[in-house]
């Protein structure tokens, strides 16, 4: 049995299943174990398991889901005691499998996921494009669609919104705000740099989407004030993977330091024919390895960082 501890965003949540999906495959198993007891862990105890809101896996593929009741018990309770609790049974999961299963922890390991047998437990987040191309040999698809049709706001945006013209932006904040040590954040100079590599034209309108829209026109007034903007609001309680859906329809597309937006630049970029054009900041992280990425992307320097 392979299986794959998911925790974190959406963004994070994809790169576990792509990784976990390849660890599958490539020892010819058609079958991968989600343990989602950590998925309301973290910096934000409200998150869900989105990511199988999207057609991502061989219809032939069985995904079964671990830990369906102490996600939702630990979601319940956003607070230090749900994440106890979801530490505990993640804990516990480990000690029932420990005896049968290599238990590979992505950071404390040389070992590669290529030579890991089938018989395996996936810990860390595996931020790693070069992992996702190797997934999407064996069939991790590369163009998304919806596993339901979208609610009215997704198919009034997709009918308004010309993706071949404008530009899509993402601005991340939230927790980010919160750790400038780790993250820090993404310049207004930044910005325009970017603008400029994907080919920026006074008349393309700009589609800026953030995780707190409310603050980006006092964060970024020049940008703001230019002539096409548009900030999306998500109605209360929109789910992010109808937002990361909507942005990866777009051909321009200039990500932030987040897993969130780059899935959205990787969703339906044909390299080999017209690709997209899409710029991330480097590094990804505060003094940490940058991300592997595909070459096709532009990575622009985040020298002038605001604390």
């Amino acid at each position: 049995m392979v299986a794959v501890r998911i925790q974190g965003g959406i963004g994070n949540q994809l790169f576990q299943i792509a990784a976990g999906f390849f660890v599958a495959k490539n020892n010819s198993v058609n079958e991968l174990t989600l343990d989602t007891t950590r998925v309301a862990f973290g910096t934000d105890r409200t998150r869900r398991l989105e990511a199988l809101n999207f057609e991502l896996l061989p219809r032939d593929f069985v995904m079964k889901i671990e830990g369906v009741k102490a996600h939702y018990l630990a979601s319940l309770r956003p607070s230090r005691i749900g994440s106890m609790v979801a530490v505990s049974l993640s804990k516990l999961n480990d000690a029932l499998r420990r005896r049968d299963h290599l238990i590979f922890h992505e950071n404390s390991s040389s070992e590669s996921l290529s030579e890991l047998k089938s018989k395996t437990i996936l810990h860390g987040y595996f931020n790693d494009f070069d992992i996702v191309r190797r997934a999407e040999n064996f069939g991790f698809s590369r163009n998304i669609s919806l596993t339901n049709n979208g609610s009215a706001w997704l198919g009034g945006m997709m009918s308004r919104i010309n993706f071949d013209e404008c530009i899509a932006m993402h601005v991340r904040l939230g927790d980010y705000l919160r750790f400038p040590q780790i993250f820090g954040t993404l310049s207004e100079d930044f910005y325009f740099k970017c603008l400029e590599h994907v080919n920026f034209r006074s008349k393309d309108e700009i589609v800026i989407f953030s995780d707190e829209p409310n603050r980006v026109a006092n964060m970024f007034p020049r940008i703001s004030d230019l002539p096409n903007v548009m900030i999306i609001r998500q109605p209360i309680n929109s789910p992010s993977f109808e937002t990361l859906f909507l942005m990866s329809q777009f051909r321009r597309l200039i990500c932030a330091n987040s897993t969130f937006s780059m899935w959205a630049a990787w969703f339906n970029d044909n390299s080999a024919g017209q690709g997209k054009l899409v710029t991330v900041p480097s590094p990804y992280l505060l003094n940490q390895p940058d991300m592997k990425t595909p070459k096709t992307w532009m990575k622009v320097s985040r020298e002038d960082i605001k604390y």
